[in-house]
């Protein structure tokens, strides 16, 4: 049997449906994206510098399950994915994580972070049977080995402690963040995310693997978030001055992703190279251009918008208001 203690941690759909450890072809590739999309989302919470550079997290089918896993070395691995299709900005966001004094370790760390806030927010939504409820009141507090937890209620008047840092990150986070890798979840198909033997177990933790069943879906998947069009009032060839914050640049591609009310937007300039535009990285910022729904074929159906921007400026950035209270 496989070492189960040389990768860090795993996303999976478990059960019958998946015995043979096949998932089919548009499923997975909805969980990819999925899974993507919530590592972009907590990389640009957590290190922004970090969610310019373009990688793949490998998937790995095994007898019995379907998952993706998280190297062990994420930092070497990071490392030596950007070396392969290396760019101006996945060698300026490297260099930023070395002056911080991150390393290997603190890539793994951060890696580390994300899925425990992915594991903390499931285990939120299925204390409190939703991910719309941001603020709680009457809570209660209490400190083990060094770390601060807050306790929240529920329906049932039962407490769930959860480290702060991690409730925080909870409070900011869309509705529908994991929307698309629980769209999969059916009877004989469980999701389940947690760390290998070695990694698990960190104070700030939960106890166990976390999983998502079918009769918990409805918490975390409702249809229309992953099938309706994203932002209908944005028309083709629409003028607009959106606020957001540049989340990354890709200059093979000349393209930068532009977060805009909870979703990433890919934009592109109508001229010359995103390079000019260097100065907006990772910093909230105003664009300015046309919308662009039309797919492959010349048609507009693209149901999500994409922008062709005139220019991208900095703005200041706005304050953040405590969302819970004792």
């Amino acid at each position: 049997m496989e070492n189960q203690d040389n990768y860090l941690a795993y996303f999976k759909y478990d059960g019958e449906l998946v015995e043979d450890g096949y998932l089919d072809a548009r499923k997975s590739a909805e969980a990819l994206i999925g899974i993507d999309e919530i590592f972009r989302y907590f990389l640009h919470e957590k290190s922004p510098e970090l969610s310019e550079i373009d990688f793949e997290l490998p998937v790995r089918v095994r007898k019995g399950s379907w998952e993706t896993i998280i190297p062990e070395n994420i930092g070497e691995w990071l490392q030596l994915i950007v070396g392969s299709g290396i760019t101006t900005y996945s060698i300026s966001a490297l260099k930023k994580m070395a002056q911080n004094d991150i390393g290997d370790s603190g890539f793994k760390d951060v890696f580390k972070g994300i899925i425990k806030s992915v594991k903390w927010t499931i285990q939120i939504g299925k204390h409190i049977k939703t991910l719309s409820k941001k603020t709680f009141e009457n809570v209660k507090f209490k400190e083990q080995n060094g770390i601060q937890f807050v306790g929240i209620e529920n329906d049932e008047n039962e407490l769930l402690y959860v480290p702060k840092n991690y409730l925080d990150i909870y409070t900011r986070i869309p509705e529908n963040i994991l929307a698309r890798i629980t769209q999969n979840v059916e009877i004989g198909r469980e999701l389940k995310i947690g760390f290998s033997k070695k990694e698990a177990n960190d104070k700030d933790d939960t106890e166990k693997e976390v999983s998502i069943s079918v009769n918990e879906k409805s918490i975390f998947y409702r249809k229309s978030e992953t099938e309706d069009i994203l932002f209908p009032e944005l028309k083709h060839n629409q003028y607009v001055e959106l606020i957001g914050y540049v989340t990354r640049g890709n200059e093979n591609s000349n393209t930068i992703g532009f977060l805009y009310n909870n979703h990433i937007l890919t934009c592109y300039p109508i001229q010359g190279k995103i390079t000019t535009d260097i100065s907006s990285f990772f910093t909230d910022c105003i664009i300015r251009g046309y919308i662009d729904r039309m797919d492959k074929m010349g048609e507009f159906i693209e149901k999500r918008p994409r922008i062709r921007y005139l220019d991208v400026k900095p703005i200041d950035k706005d304050t953040e208001s405590t969302l819970f209270t004792e």
